[in-house]
């Protein structure tokens, strides 16, 4: 079963044997998934039927869910399956974590604020 190196690290870090593999990746990106989108291999349905359900599944089995995005809100964008769109078809609350300094760190914090202000 291919994952997030972050979901490796949680799920043995915090002994997570009630979730499944699959259900804390239910989209995974490797190098040919955005090719295999734009050819319509992959369907926008197909990303939200994994996402979703996975929530379903792993909501009903635990007390808390906390997701965990890569990168920028925006990551995910030429697929239509960016971070700030997941958290919004999930319904979940954004915590923005950025860079320490000034000027391009809030530069960024306020795209991405943006980014997840458009996506609901």
């Amino acid at each position: 079963v291919r994952v997030d190196k972050d979901v490796e690290l949680v799920k043995e870090y915090f002994k997570l044997d009630h979730v499944s593999w699959p259900d804390m990746s239910p989209v995974l990106m490797p190098r040919s998934y955005t090719k295999r989108y734009i050819d319509g291999e992959i369907q926008l349905e197909s990303q939200v039927e994994a996402i979703l359900g996975a929530q379903q599944r792993v909501s009903a089995a635990s007390d808390v869910l906390l997701l965990e995005g890569t990168g920028h809100v925006g990551v995910g964008s030429v697929v239509e399956m960016n971070n700030a769109k997941v958290a919004s078809l999930m319904g979940a609350d954004v915590v923005l974590v950025a860079n320490g300094g000034i000027g391009s760190s809030f530069d960024e914090l306020e795209m991405n604020h943006s980014m997840v202000l458009a996506a609901g």
